[in-house]
């Protein structure tokens, strides 16, 4: 170990990171083909691109100002779009942040987060960054919390547990009943509602009731903005606040902040093409259906986990690769032959469905 790496705080120097997916550029170098030819389903992202209005928008900005330390605009505009009061409201640069945010005000080293696996990897990646303990409990056959096994880990260590409604990438809600159970436990539960949009459902009702609730969202994969890097989180007046001491004074830029007013002006022309992918992944749930050989868990999101029963996971990847389609591949061992596969444009889709058919 070098002297520089010995002044590095130990779990810091060491950490398992996280890795996102590769640029177009650099996945069609690694298979040969064109780039244009690149079909990107391996991150959820919306395959329609920045809507125009939006892009119009940032034009003419005021970039040689600092943006606005309070969110005022951005906070009033979330606050008409959800209905909650803008004091319950905080954006970040993209959930990421949010979750960074939530593990410096509630984690402290050795202290636990929990999560559910499989799941979104920067709830354990965050928790690494805080040298914190974490505590993955695995879901049920059916992709379901096991809320007996979540309560034993529940002691007086136990500071927050993230759960994404649906969940990425298996597409399952959580239950009211099992979001309630761990409300009233007292820790902090983070519902992470990404793909609010596009499930149409949400425990945002439970807010009233408990201070200890955060819903997470985002504009990254409805609204098609995931370059400009906007999430928000919904919670309690006083959660919210003590999140805004602790944040970075300019985290949300001039565009980020653009984007999203535009976003909420165009939103039902947004919405639309959210409901768009909606239909594609089920398109492509009746196309599985009538092959042998894949299967799908029944997803609320824009993406399917699909597992493959004649072909490994990877072999299934390269194949579709070869097509110049790109899905997401994973390490945990509990999701087997499976990859989950974004849901895209109807032409997109069809060459999903051929390239299925020959893959299989």
């Amino acid at each position: 170990m070098s002297n520089l790496e010995n002044l590095m705080r130990p779990h810091m120097a060491k950490i398992a990171t996280y890795h996102g997916v590769d640029p177009s550029a650099e996945l069609a170098r690694k298979t040969g083909i064109k780039p244009e030819d690149v079909i990107r389903l391996n991150a959820n992202e919306n395959p329609y691109g920045a809507f125009d209005k939006i892009a119009d928008a940032l034009t003419g900005l005021d970039l040689h100002l600092y943006p606005d330390t309070q969110q005022r605009k951005l906070r009033a505009a979330l606050s008409e779009y959800t209905g909650q009061p803008a004091e319950r409201i905080i954006a970040g640069a993209g959930g990421d942040e949010i979750i960074d945010l939530l593990m410096r005000l509630f984690v402290g080293p050795g202290q636990k987060v929990l999560d559910c696996e499989p799941t979104f990897g920067m709830y354990a990646f965050s928790a690494r960054q805080a040298d914190a303990k974490i505590v993955s409990v695995d879901r049920n056959s059916s992709w379901d919390i096991d809320l007996p096994a979540m309560r034993e880990e529940i002691d007086e260590s136990a500071r927050i547990v993230f759960l994404a409604s649906p969940n990425n990438p298996t597409g399952n809600m959580l239950t009211e009943s099992d979001a309630r159970a761990l409300l009233d436990t007292g820790i902090v539960v983070c519902v992470d509602e990404t793909y609010y949009e596009f499930s149409g459902s949400s425990l945002s009702h439970l807010l009233d009731e408990y201070e200890n609730l955060v819903i997470l969202r985002s504009f990254s994969k409805w609204a098609g903005i995931a370059g400009l890097r906007v999430g928000y989180a919904i919670a309690s007046e006083n959660l919210i606040q003590h999140l805004l001491d602790i944040k970075q004074p300019y985290n949300i830029n001039i565009a980020g902040e653009a984007a999203v007013l535009a976003a909420l002006e165009h939103r039902s022309e947004l919405l639309e093409r959210a409901g768009s992918l909606v239909e594609q992944r089920k398109r492509l749930e009746a196309a599985i259906d009538e092959l042998d050989g894949v299967s799908y868990y029944p997803s609320r999101g824009n993406f399917l986990l699909c597992s493959f029963e004649r072909r490994t996971a990877e072999e299934a990847y390269v194949g579709l690769a070869q097509h110049g389609i790109f899905v997401r591949r994973f390490s945990q061992e509990v999701l087997g032959n499976s990859l989950r596969i974004s849901a895209g444009t109807p032409e997109q889709t069809d060459r999903v469905i051929a390239a299925l058919r020959t893959v299989v």
